[in-house]
């Protein structure tokens, strides 16, 4: 493998929102070799032209070039199936959430890929937020004691997800979608935070009557995990404003995180969001420890680096994709819960 991010050779699977911005960001971090493929020839054009970069519209003939790595973000669908083609062109692949949509192939996929020693990440940029992280440190020193709740909240409206483009295209409002899937961010950074496995789970969801949708629209999940901690889920894709936050009870305080941003920070890498992140101790007033405005776009940043240091150094990624595995076993048991209405066990 080359040592330095200059001499690398990448593909960018999928030319959609998410693409075209790992497509931006590991030009910026210094990959000079990048291609792009994209089913839809006039979005290959387009984003082709605007970034200077080679294109394709058949993926055997892009991998035919056997890129170093290969960054796939098409539909949850396509993931696996995707990535085994890169895998036999010994490429290292990144996967943006969730890996898959079920788990049909996904350890046999993980298992070869190790087999090669080539790396596997997924996307879960939300780890790599400042605010998110100096939670986890709050955590770890047990500045609240012993934590014994968990209240998530996460929702946005599907209508301002991607400004421009018709919302009723979504793949979330689609089979192998679904707000449970798709807001998996949520349950992936809960069992980093707490470093611990899901013991069982229980789910109930709704579909938005004024949408055509074959997915839910709303779930809300209750976790609990082997060391007793318990943890609930509300996500959505229907509040009218975009609201994501974790507050922890535990038995000394509690410890709250907190996080806005604009509409415009899909399309606009420079925009910034608010990381807020609240103490408060038993008898005293609540103070903020942290309250930053964080460019977006730094977290997908740290990902991709993180993720290609993880070839030239020859590292676990930080989420790699047997967290990816364990963070879908989690939404599976979700939606099997629901569809059952009983309680899961992992």
């Amino acid at each position: 493998m080359k040592n330095n991010f200059k001499n690398l050779t990448g593909l960018i699977i999928g030319c959609g929102s998410i693409g075209k911005r790992h497509l931006y960001n590991l030009k910026n971090l210094g990959v000079k070799d990048l291609s792009i493929f994209d089913k839809d020839k006039k979005l290959l054009d387009l984003v082709s032209k605007k970034y200077s970069v080679k294109k394709f519209n058949d993926l055997q003939t892009a991998l035919s070039f056997k890129p170093d790595f290969s960054v796939i973000c098409t539909f949850p669908n396509s993931h696996i199936q995707i990535a085994n083609h890169c895998i036999k062109s010994n490429s290292n692949i990144f996967i943006e959430k969730p890996i898959s949509f079920d788990m049909k192939g996904v350890m046999s996929m993980l298992n070869i890929a190790k087999s090669k020693n080539l790396k596997v990440a997924i996307g879960y940029n939300l780890r790599f937020d400042k605010g998110l992280n100096l939670l986890k440190k709050k955590i770890q020193q047990r500045v609240i004691g012993a934590p014994i709740s968990i209240l998530i909240k996460f929702g946005h409206n599907i209508q301002f997800w991607r400004p421009g483009t018709n919302y009723k295209n979504h793949y979330i409002l689609r089979k192998g979608g679904g707000i449970i899937l798709d807001g998996s961010h949520e349950y992936d950074y809960l069992r980093w935070l707490f470093d611990d496995k899901v013991k069982s789970v229980y789910c109930q969801t709704r579909k938005k009557c004024n949408i055509k949708t074959q997915t839910e629209s709303f779930a809300s999940i209750i976790l609990k995990f082997k060391k007793g901690l318990v943890a609930n889920l509300n996500i959505d894709y229907l509040r009218p404003s975009y609201e994501r936050g974790c507050y922890i009870l535990g038995e000394k305080g509690s410890l709250q995180w907190e996080y806005n941003l604009t509409k415009s920070a899909w399309s606009d890498y420079s925009k910034k969001a608010d990381s807020k992140v609240t103490l408060q101790l038993l008898s005293k007033p609540s103070k903020i420890i942290f309250n930053n405005k964080i460019r977006v776009n730094d977290m997908y940043i740290l990902e991709m680096k993180n993720f290609i240091e993880s070839m030239t150094l020859n590292k676990k990624p930080l989420v790699d994709g047997f967290d990816g595995l364990n963070t879908l076993q989690i939404g599976l048991a979700s939606l099997e819960s629901a569809k059952k209405n009983k309680t899961i066990t992992l």
